[in-house]
């Protein structure tokens, strides 16, 4: 693929996407014609973007850690290396922190989850805007969209640096959407319950807290969905790539990807 090629094909950093929703937000942009740069501190990323494009062409993986700007920094720049730019940030990255009351977590591990889910975004957006500036050059918009959490609006005893990291994300994403108009838009998705690996990790401590088993959770925690059902990384995809891919007046907006748990 030539330079030239790759720029008219428009380029996505995913952060987060060696597994669950970031795989399946990379996915879903790979399936619609764009160039994706996934990234990941798990080293299976590598193999993560292979399975969507083997030539290496549309898909590439880079091994970071949010948390560090420097690794940001490289994010960026393997994107404009591989596809000549970056047109939009997708800042999924996230760890779902200690299962303890918020009073009883040492600050070391609130601070963890903050350097990763808060921090983590702002180093990304702060790495991509001179690429979105360019963008905005040639006459485009760019797009950020950030992950959030049902958790966020709806906090969890148990999960408080969790949900207060995503309620944080979403302040700075309001904040953002003023302070870099109309350089780009930026929404959050927030979704609920979606089957994903830390969502099974939680479903395994509510297990081992209550005495009941993994399943009679999982279907507890279904049965409080007005759709019936857990979510799937392809339901947040298709939030996100409406924001990504159209959208055009949409800015500074939460679309609530939870089955109806929480009603706007």
């Amino acid at each position: 693929m030539t330079r030239g090629t790759a720029v008219t094909r428009r380029t996505a950093v995913v952060t987060g996407a060696a597994r669950g929703i970031g795989q399946a937000i990379a996915a879903r942009l790979v399936a619609e014609g764009w160039n994706v740069l996934l990234t990941d501190v798990d080293p299976g990323v590598g193999a993560a973007a292979r399975a969507l494009d083997g030539t290496g062409e549309r898909a590439a993986g880079l091994v970071a850690d949010v948390s560090r700007p420097e690794d940001a920094a490289a994010m960026a720049r393997t994107a404009v290396e591989a596809f000549g730019g970056v047109d939009a940030l997708v800042a999924n990255a996230a760890v779902g922190g200690p299962e303890t009351p918020l009073l009883d977590t040492p600050d070391d591990e609130i601070r963890r989850v903050f350097d990763i889910n808060f921090f983590g975004v702002l180093h990304g957006i702060r790495a991509v805007r001179p690429e979105l500036e360019r963008t905005a050059a040639r006459g485009a918009t760019g797009r950020i969209v950030v992950i959030g959490s049902l958790f966020a609006q709806q906090p969890t005893p148990g999960a408080g640096a969790y949900s207060a990291s995503k309620a944080a994300v979403q302040s700075l994403m309001r904040t953002l959407t003023l302070e870099l108009a109309p350089l780009c838009t930026i929404n959050a998705v927030a979704p609920g319950y979606v089957m994903t690996e830390m969502h099974r990790e939680e479903l395994d401590a509510r297990s081992r807290r209550s005495g009941r088993s993994f399943e009679q959770e999982r279907d507890r925690v279904a049965a409080e969905v007005p759709l019936g059902r857990h979510g799937a990384g392809a339901d947040v995809a298709d939030a996100v790539h409406y924001l990504l891919s159209g959208a055009e007046y949409v800015t500074g907006q939460t679309i609530n990807v939870n089955g109806g748990v929480l009603t706007s």
